[in-house]
């Protein structure tokens, strides 16, 4: 049984690369939506000054939230010191947030760096994906990532309620 187990993940793991390569865009000329203010009132529930944290408009799983820095920036290691630093203490308070919105118990850090690695937004931004106890299918989990940037984008009024409970659960913990 362990076998057929492995046999499946490999062969959705060939899907999953064939359709990323098949189907996925160089990011555009000079446009970073993480940039386009427009997107980030939007889906922004908490900001200072270095750092801002997003609901993401196609969520691989409820809970599926981005921190990135305020600052463009490509790249990790283009990061500072002081950036990194606060990134850390933001999905702390997100991982806070999200525990208690859609009572998770634990969670995926995701940060890509290039093209080539399937990032599609040229900006620094980490992936916090959250996990509910009895979650224990990678493989649907993986093949949810993968599917993600094909799937509609969240209705309008349901990312701005999530929005809205991001901010209040942030708002309870820092009191």
């Amino acid at each position: 049984m362990h076998k057929k187990s492995l046999y499946i993940l490999f062969a959705v793991s060939c899907v999953a690369i064939g359709y990323f390569f098949l189907y996925s865009k160089k990011p555009s000329d000079g446009y970073c939506a993480f940039c386009d203010e427009k997107v980030v009132e939007f889906q922004k529930f908490y900001e200072d000054d270095l750092v801002l944290a997003l609901y993401t408009h196609k969520p691989v799983l409820p809970g599926h939230c981005l921190i990135i820095p305020k600052r463009h920036v490509e790249r990790f290691e283009m990061l500072t010191d002081e950036e990194i630093t606060q990134m850390g203490r933001v999905i702390k308070k997100v991982n806070d947030a999200v525990t208690v919105v859609f009572e998770t118990s634990a969670y995926l850090l995701l940060q890509k760096n290039g093209y080539e690695v399937g990032q599609t937004v040229p900006h620094v931004h980490f992936h916090y994906i959250p996990r509910k106890a009895g979650d224990d299918s990678m493989v649907t989990l993986l093949f949810k990532m993968v599917i993600a940037n094909a799937r509609k984008p969240l209705p309008p009024a349901e990312t701005q309620k999530v929005v809205e409970q991001m901010k209040n659960a942030m708002k309870m913990g820092s009191d």
